[in-house]
């Protein structure tokens, strides 16, 4: 009698269970907490999980004596507080589980309906576009309300979004609204989130400043010209979306060349994505394949003639992503010496050292020289320094390497080196001056020798010319003399 009364007891108290659920909003694929209620706050409180009915085994147990048990379900756990957590959730998890407590004769069962809250996918957007999310939430004895939150990126707080009950939308999305979106849904004081990640195609930004390089004559030095797509985003999704071509082409700085912009690289996408080198390319780029999202011109050879704007570029059949980066490149140049840069000076020489971009330097930039014994010149005495070093006369101890520092905000953005040669004037140099004097004046005495020869020659000519010249006949003639 009694044992029909305990099992009448629990069948009422799952019965009654039965009939209110509590409200579980959960997303597939995410994880979901079962809270335990605790009317039996004892340590050795036995608690069983079961999915779908008691009948079936538990999904997992808590037992005082032997500890923690689990089922089948090996994506089951539990909490410190012994609710069930299940991670991830799966499509046949939305239904029935109960929850059951016993110490000694107390017995307690609360039963749970997991309900679904999801995001469709969305395809991947174009920069420019329009973006609209739903939240789907699935219908439940409880009210629910919705809210939205963008990624963690402060620039989506400026994107123009609108609500339309469990929508939202985003016109003209730029790169900002690519990542991760969430949708909170609220109810009987409880939280439920589901998110989706949406991917933008769009160029990541320029450097905010020109890209600063150097020349320098003990190495070659190369640089990488950035591009890149603000997201990886797989380039079979990419050419995919109405892909028509990319590009990159320089324009040199307009005082360096007369030449107008030309293409470097032609961006090719099939077999492989690969960048080609163009037949009017002007400077020496590399052409290679592109295996993810970076769009760069690698190791570009540094010289003067690559100072100018290089502008990457997608096009795509509604619109084009173009991204502009400016390359400076500092150079050290003599002036008003007849050397070239890296020959032999001589002391005495005055020599003009000129820290150059190749264009007049604005006021936020600061040149600094370092080389050997310019702590004596009186133009480096004091900051800023010239960009041009002007050294009267040159010494010997003023041989080694000379080098520009260029800064910006107390930063050195590059520096340029030119190594300076300075000789004494030995005596092999005197000497070959007086056998060029010599020579010189053998030379002249010589042509005068030469002139006076031929002058005195041509007088000799002239004066038998001008000599009178008398004979005596021996036919029979007129006595006399005759002029002949």
């Amino acid at each position: 009698m009694m044992l029909c009364s305990i099992v009448i007891s629990l069948l009422l108290q799952f019965l009654e269970a039965q009939g209110s659920p509590m409200v579980i909003y959960a997303q597939e694929g995410g994880t979901v907490t079962l809270p335990r209620d605790t009317p039996v706050t004892a340590e050795n409180v036995y608690v069983n999980w079961y999915y779908g009915s008691v009948d079936k085994a538990p999904v997992i147990s808590r037992n005082p004596l032997t500890g923690i048990q689990k089922g089948t379900w090996t994506r089951a756990s539990l909490l410190p507080d012994f609710s069930l957590q299940i991670s991830p959730v799966q499509d046949s998890d939305f239904e029935i589980f109960l929850c059951e407590q016993h110490v000694r004769k107390d017995n307690y069962i609360k039963t749970y309906k997991l309900y679904r809250v999801s995001i469709p996918k969305v395809p991947t957007v174009l920069f420019g576009d329009s973006l609209s999310l739903n939240c789907e939430v699935e219908s439940s004895p409880v009210p629910t309300t919705v809210t939205w939150s963008p990624p963690k990126n402060s620039e989506c707080e400026r994107e123009i979004t609108s609500y339309s009950g469990n929508t939202i939308s985003v016109k003209d999305v730029s790169r900002c609204a690519g990542g991760v979106w969430t949708c909170e849904v609220k109810y009987e004081n409880q939280k439920a989130k589901a998110t989706t990640s949406v991917s933008v195609i769009d160029l990541a930004p320029s450097p905010p400043d020109p890209i600063y390089t150097s020349v320098s004559y003990s190495y070659s030095p190369t640089v990488d010209i950035p591009c890149s797509l603000s997201s990886n985003i797989p380039w079979a999704v990419v050419t995919n979306f109405s892909l028509q071509r990319g590009s990159w082409i320089f324009t040199p700085r307009s005082d360096q060349s007369q030449l107008l912009a030309v293409p470097l690289l032609i961006l090719s996408v099939h077999p492989k994505t690969t960048w080609n080198i163009t037949m009017n390319a002007q400077i020496a780029v590399q052409g290679r394949e592109l295996k993810d999202q970076d769009l760069s011109i690698h190791k570009l050879l540094v010289s003067k003639k690559i100072r100018g704007e290089y502008t990457c570029s997608l096009k795509f059949m509604k619109k084009t992503l173009s991204r502009k980066v400016q390359v400076e490149v500092l150079q050290v140049q003599i002036l008003q010496v007849p050397s070239s840069a890296g020959s032999s000076l001589y002391e005495g020489q005055s020599v003009n050292l000129t820290c150059t971009l190749g264009h007049p330097m604005t006021s936020d930039l600061e040149v600094k020289w370092k080389c050997p014994s310019c702590s004596t010149l009186p133009s480096l005495s004091s900051s800023p320094h010239p960009a041009s070093l002007f050294i009267p006369e040159v010494r010997v101890q003023n041989s080694g390497k000379c080098i520009c520092e260029l800064w910006k905000n107390e930063k050195m953005l590059t520096s340029a080196e030119l190594f300076l040669k300075i000789e004494n004037v030995s005596v092999n140099i005197w000497l070959w001056v007086a056998i060029s004097s010599g020579a010189v004046v053998f030379i002249l005495l010589l042509v005068i020798v030469i002139i006076v020869i031929r002058r005195h020659k041509k007088q000799m000519i002239m004066s038998r010319r001008h000599k009178t010249r008398f004979c005596c006949c021996k036919n029979p003639q007129p006595k006399g003399f005759y002029k002949t």
